[in-house]
């Protein structure tokens, strides 16, 4: 019987008015925020099971590799490779401009479009209004949903497709359950076959890298999260052999040495990553590994040693305050001990360390804030980013806000959803307030003598392999320069989208 997903195109979007963005589970940010995009996991892990359920599958990425979306038709014309089904990530800020740019393809081979991201299980229904093109998200996980909907006749079947928000004839149907992925913990080697590893350089070693999932779910409530909403609170871990398994095959068939351990929190459960990092030390691969942790996770200095054994490289913690006050309020359950027993730790073992804070939070006031980047300085993190406070749709967060009446004229505006703009206002707080209380926090921890000396290494790599990103950071930085826009693009694209579907009617 001939299927929906036959022949199906997964693409992650190209770049907008020249500005790249990951598009990755709840990573939704600029490259210039941690100096890369990363690869597109989800559509790797896709292709897998795509094929095995026997469609005939062509992966893109067109923001790795700098295409435009008429290049990558004129890519699948040559080719021969007509679809019958897309299937592409997105992001709050991006979704409109992305949809714009998909449905271009859905004109030229009238295959119908779909997409999933954080903003389709937080807020689904909004965000089909705002993507009209569009047929349907995915609510929640797409995996299964994904190689169900592959699996139907035609779209006339869509509504048995229980976490999927579809359109038919201008009718949008909500979707009945959450997405969530069974098959997680014996899920199959993603294809990294079907990407140029080339195009994800890893800051610093400027060496490739790619992901390695260890687990799902978070059974924390930070309110500005939209990860338990996207992925729920169970937290699901996959075994230490399985992840290592996948390593060495990573390391012996593609050659990589650096790999993303991706998770909330990849070292919540003590008892089964040491399990994980005795594995790794055993086989002796002479491979690295970074990922997300909580401070409170690594108090005990034997685990961390354990970790840097294991071949950890660096550990990224969002620690967002100083202030306990703020903490509570945001749901971020983090003592200050723990947090500082953490910074020493990692010092101690040899592990790099990054730190998350965030600025202009309900309830901050520019006092809090100077109080954090001096909190900042004396953790004396390896590297630090500060990030205003993003009310995203669908979380506590953008609730409490709305209830106090502090989501600014911008808030409506989802493309200023995003690092680059803050779109609180009340309080004392507004955007020009927080942006300058960040760039001045970026010139104090920084443009320390002791910092500039001890990390002269990292900045001549950085400057040499990401010249482009270094520069706009330290511009911004230093002068306050206005942020790159993408606005104009997401605007031209809509445009020539519209002209393109009125054209194929």
């Amino acid at each position: 019987m001939t299927t929906l997903g036959r022949r199906t195109l997964l693409i992650n979007p190209p770049l907008l008015n020249g500005i790249a963005f990951t598009r990755q589970g709840r990573c939704q940010e600029r490259e210039e925020v941690l100096g890369t995009t990363k690869p597109p996991y989800t559509l790797v892990l896709l292709a897998t099971l795509l094929r095995e359920a026997g469609c005939e599958v062509r992966l893109i990425d067109a923001t790795a590799g700098r295409l435009t979306t008429e290049t990558v038709m004129d890519g699948l014309d040559a080719e021969g490779f007509v679809p019958t089904l897309v299937l592409f990530p997105t992001t709050t800020p991006t979704l409109q401009a992305d949809v714009a740019e998909m449905a271009k393809l859905k004109a030229r081979y009238s295959a119908p479009i779909f997409c999933f991201g954080p903003h389709a299980s937080t807020a689904p229904a909004e965000s089909m209004a705002r993507a009209p093109q569009v047929d349907g998200m995915f609510v929640g996980e797409p995996e299964e949903a994904a190689v169900q909907l592959a699996g139907l006749p035609s779209t006339d079947e869509l509504g048995r497709v229980g976490s999927l928000t579809w359109r038919l004839n201008g009718i949008v149907t909500p979707h009945r359950q959450h997405g969530s992925f069974s098959g997680f913990l014996q899920m199959p080697y993603p294809a990294w076959d079907l990407l140029d590893l080339k195009g994800y350089a890893l800051p610093l070693v400027n060496r490739p890298y790619v992901i390695v999932e260890t687990s799902r779910g978070c059974p924390y409530s930070c309110d500005f999260c939209v990860a338990p909403v996207h992925q729920g609170h169970k937290f699901r871990e996959r075994s230490a052999v399985a992840l290592v398994d996948e390593i060495e095959r990573g390391y012996r068939e593609l050659g990589v040495e650096f790999f993303y351990l991706w998770g909330d929190t990849v070292t919540l459960n003590v008892k089964s990553f040491t399990a994980f990092c005795d594995e790794l030390i055993a086989r002796n691969l002479p491979i690295q590994w970074f990922g997300n942790a909580r401070a409170d996770n690594l108090t005990d200095p034997a685990f961390v040693h354990r970790l840097k054994r294991a071949g950890c490289w660096m550990l990224a913690l969002g620690i967002e305050t100083e202030s306990e006050d703020v903490r509570k309020d945001m749901v971020k359950r983090l003592e200050r001990k723990k947090i500082e027993a953490a910074f020493r730790n990692m010092r101690d073992a040899g592990i790099r360390s990054f730190a998350f804070f965030i600025f202009g939070y309900p309830g901050e006031t520019p006092e809090t804030m100077q109080q954090t980047v001096k909190y900042a300085i004396r953790l004396d993190p390896d590297f630090a980013n500060f990030y205003p406070a993003v009310p995203y749709p669908g979380t506590a967060m953008h609730e409490k806000c709305l209830r106090e009446g502090l989501l600014g004229p911008d808030a409506d505006d989802w493309t200023k959803m995003e690092y680059s703009y803050y779109v609180l206002q009340g309080q004392g707080l507004n955007e020009k307030v927080v942006m300058d209380a960040i760039n001045g926090a970026k010139r104090r921890f920084f443009l320390r003598p002791g910092y500039l000396a001890r990390h002269a290494g990292d900045i001549a790599r950085l400057a040499l392999t990401k010249q482009g990103i270094v520069w706009q950071v330290f511009v911004r930085t230093l002068f306050g320069a206005p942020i790159a826009d993408a606005s104009e693009r997401q605007a031209a694209s809509a445009a020539g989208a519209a002209k393109a579907v009125a054209e194929s009617r």
